[in-house]
């Protein structure tokens, strides 16, 4: 199990590549107007842009070449305060505890420091506005009325499209998105540059998304559904399906508008960096019992999925990821009944499944959260879990917040589902560096690299026949240098224990 503190993965392209992405940016929809200076807006009232919503603009004065202007009307409102998840805290150097402004940015911040808060003014006849940097990706704001901040007023100019059976009112935090491009000059940071992949791309072809109905306890409830670009009812290979979960205080509206999810699928599969696939997002109101497994998820809920949709039945081609309060419906799953799913992304939610738990080593789990974040699972734990299962664990720049559960989904898409060598190379790697250490001669310890090295892409090929023919090889050929008192009885131990916990999982999903 690695922990990996998430920067990018392209941060080692060359030009080229860098090129090619710099080009993707430029199809990026953006008002290139210059924003306002720096005298105070009462005194410009007759130049403001007074149209109600968001509206990103190039600016040179701007630390981050980009500046958002949001207008609220509200012709009853007393006060209004602008509110968003874009403070920003020190992704370069982790030893920083400063939290910046989004004024303060430079390149080596990223948003993660929690929330900005900052009263609107008044523009008079009802218009209130604001002005702040931004840098690249969908950021996240929504409005306080009259200071009360049990309730998060969403934009109305730039609403979510919500759930028609979700939450309401001072039950729901109204999140309201606003994509950002990035400059290259004045952002300058590729961990940044990477959440360009949460921008809507004029060139991409375009997934479609809604809430579906179905019955639930003689009820009608809805299920969001993300259906990839060209989607085909009768393709002959069924589509995979992913199930979102969302967290307190959301329902199934959130990963499909602050989550970004079908932009970032819509991106990844153009990019050729995701399979297309089914999502699914699920509201935890209607699953059922947490002690009984959520009953409905499995007796409803994905039974009803199938038979709509040109989906596998497969439960290796079903994943079930969830932030937060999410991440407790996850990983309780895992604790009921780990193979209901091939892949598990538990996200900012600490680590609670059990080392008891029955078939563990059979499903694929990433773990993860965000530097800042009080639900970053504990390393250890996921380490110790790890020695069990087969289990990585992602750090990414972000808090409690949308911030780190969008760059989780897409790298749980992007790198990690369908990937089962995304898994297992771990274990692999504990194999090589194992046969590295003993005191067989090198035409041994390659006899047994080399077929380690096999399995490995078989297993990224999907030949999970050739794995098992090779690692059991591998195996025999353990216990014959054993016999041969070339290997210690504690290293072909070792050895074969490691393998024989790849060959389980590999084998549980031939059955």
């Amino acid at each position: 199990m690695r922990t990996v503190q998430w920067r990018t993965r392209h941060e080692g392209e060359g030009g080229g590549a860098r090129s090619r992405r710099m080009k993707r940016l430029a199809t990026v929809g953006i008002t290139a107007a210059m924003v306002l200076g720096t005298a105070p807006l009462a005194a410009q009232a007759d130049d403001v842009d007074l149209t109600p919503g968001p509206t990103v603009v190039a600016d040179p004065n701007s630390p981050t070449g980009y500046t958002g202007h949001f207008v609220y009307y509200n012709p009853t409102a007393t006060s209004v305060r602008f509110a968003a998840d874009i403070l920003l805290r020190n992704w370069e150097d982790p030893t920083d505890p400063t939290v910046y402004q989004p004024s303060q940015y430079e390149p080596g911040l990223m948003r993660g420091g929690g929330g900005y808060d900052v009263e609107m003014t008044n523009a008079g006849n009802g218009y209130w506005v604001t002005d702040v940097p931004l840098a690249a990706g969908a950021n996240q704001y929504w409005f306080y009325v009259n200071n009360n901040t049990n309730l998060w007023v969403a934009d109305p100019a730039n609403s979510p499209i919500f759930a028609p059976d979700g939450l309401t009112g001072t039950a729901r935090r109204a999140f309201n998105k606003v994509f950002v491009p990035y400059d290259a000059a004045k952002q300058d940071y590729a961990p940044l540059a990477a959440r360009v992949i949460e921008l809507p791309r004029e060139d991409s072809a375009k997934g479609t998304w809604s809430y579906v109905p179905f019955q639930v306890n003689g009820t009608t409830r809805t299920i969001g559904v993300y259906l990839p670009p060209g989607y085909d009812a009768n393709r002959a290979e069924p589509y995979k399906t992913i199930y979102m979960q969302h967290g307190s205080g959301q329902d199934q509206s959130d990963w499909l508008n602050m989550g970004d999810v079908p932009v970032i699928m819509d991106n990844l599969i153009q990019d050729g960096d995701t399979e297309p696939a089914v999502v699914i997002t699920t509201n935890t109101n209607y699953l059922g019992a947490a002690n009984q497994g959520y009953p409905n998820l499995r007796n409803v809920v994905i039974p009803f999925v199938e038979s709509s949709y040109n989906v596998s039945s497969r439960a290796i081609d079903r994943a079930f990821a969830g932030l937060s309060a999410g991440s407790a419906v996850t990983q309780n799953l895992i604790n009921f009944d780990a193979d209901e799913f091939g892949y598990y992304g538990p996200w900012s939610g600490g680590a609670s499944v059990r080392a008891t738990t029955p078939n563990l080593a059979a499903p694929y789990i990433l773990y993860g959260g965000g530097r800042w974040d009080f639900g970053l699972p504990n390393a250890n734990t996921v380490a110790a879990l790890d020695e069990i299962g087969f289990i990585e664990n992602v750090v990414v720049a972000g808090a409690h917040d949308f911030n780190t559960w969008n760059q989780m989904f897409t790298t749980f898409a992007r790198d990690y589902l369908w990937h089962p060598e995304a898994f297992v190379i771990d274990e692999i790697t504990t194999m090589k560096d194992a046969v590295a250490s003993t005191g067989l001669n090198k035409g041994n310890k390659n006899a047994l690299t080399v077929k380690l090295d096999q399995a490995y892409k078989l297993l990224a090929k999907g030949d999970s026949d050739g794995v098992l023919e090779v690692l059991n090889g591998f195996v025999t050929q353990v216990g014959e240098f054993q016999t041969a008192g070339k290997l210690t009885a504690e290293q072909a131990t070792g050895l074969t224990a490691t393998a024989q916990k790849i060959l389980f999982n590999v084998g549980y999903w031939q059955q």
